[in-house]
């Protein structure tokens, strides 16, 4: 989802950018997760093949596992980036981090990557994995963002 909105009337644009593909698959993914196994739960026999007892706690606990899966495989729904005139904050699956523009040479994309990367003025790259080509246009259109604002943003740094 690309957003320009206005945080106030002088702090400028804020770019708001999450992989919608990737939203799609995740919830996708965790809806089947779910759904198998409550089904699994709510049809479990009461005896096994070898003649051993089921309880309705074991059906509870193969429900209340497949909500702990399901919510577990919703964590790329995290994944985004906020960029302003100040800085960037990108948020990916595991890391987050908090940059001020002046701190980043240049917002790339390199052929065979799937997604976007800050290159720092210390040489170091950070993913942005809510920038993916996948996307198509909308990561053109993120990428374009978030280039326009570090020019902004580089040559005013912060006091």
């Amino acid at each position: 989802m690309i957003r320009f909105r206005t945080a106030a009337p002088m702090q400028g644009d804020t770019l708001l950018v999450r992989p919608r593909r990737l939203r799609q698959a995740t919830a996708g993914f965790a809806a089947m997760v779910l759904i198998s196994f409550v089904v699994s739960g709510l049809t479990l026999p009461e005896t096994t093949a070898t003649g051993g007892r089921l309880f309705a706690t074991d059906a509870g606990g193969l429900i209340g596992t497949g909500l702990i899966l399901g919510a577990a495989a919703l964590t790329p729904l995290r994944i985004s980036v906020r960029a302003d005139a100040d800085g960037i904050h990108i948020r990916n699956l595991v890391s987050a981090y908090d940059l001020a523009w002046p701190m980043v040479r240049a917002v790339r994309y390199q052929r065979g990557v799937p997604w976007a990367t800050i290159e720092l003025i210390n040489d170091e790259h950070v993913p942005i994995l809510a920038v993916q080509i996948s996307d198509g246009g909308r990561a053109l259109e993120a990428i374009r963002g978030l280039r326009a604002l570090h020019a902004t943003g580089a040559q005013h740094p912060q006091a």
